[in-house]
């Protein structure tokens, strides 16, 4: 792969029903977040260290940040499963 590759489609497509269901995790996994003490912290560094290996959250993002991550990611899947006809920004 290329320098960009973060940046290039997957090689390979997936299952409508597999990215909606990622698509409704990511909603309850966002949901939760908003909830103050309902994602017990350690579960939320395991995640945020997730998101900023994958180059989605910039290092030392706090709760906001990473509920903004996990909402982008969910609306380009979305996008992914062809219910928005333009790519989010």
């Amino acid at each position: 792969m290329g320098a960009d590759a973060s940046q290039s489609p997957a090689p390979r497509s997936c299952h409508a029903r597999d990215l909606a269901a990622l698509i409704g995790l990511l909603a309850v996994l966002e949901g939760q977040l908003m909830v103050d003490g309902a994602v017990p912290e350690r579960l939320a560094g395991r995640i945020r260290g997730r998101f900023e290996r994958a180059g989605l959250l910039a290092p030392g993002g706090d709760a906001g940040d990473l509920r903004r991550a996990i909402n982008g990611l969910n609306h380009r899947l979305r996008y992914a499963l062809g219910e928005y006809p333009e790519p989010p920004r």
